[in-house]
């Protein structure tokens, strides 16, 4: 994606996919264009997922500090 990356538009599209996949109504050689794009876009989620995932914080209680933590 050239432009700024949002998750959920990734995953509106990614949901656009399937349903078209599912449908049975495009051509064999359009449902690998679609799936290699859906390839593309899981892959875009979970990278964004696994980034935010680092930047967790979590506040703790007795100070009200917020605190980088790594989230397994």
């Amino acid at each position: 994606m050239a432009d700024k990356f949002v998750y959920e538009d990734a995953v509106k599209e990614l949901q656009d996919i399937v349903n078209k996949l599912g449908s049975g109504n495009v051509s064999l050689d359009e449902s690998l264009k679609l799936y290699t794009r859906g390839i593309e876009l899981s892959k875009l989620c979970d990278e964004k997922l696994k980034e935010i995932e680092q930047k967790f914080s979590v506040v703790d209680p007795s100070t009200g500090e917020v605190k980088e933590s790594e989230v397994k």
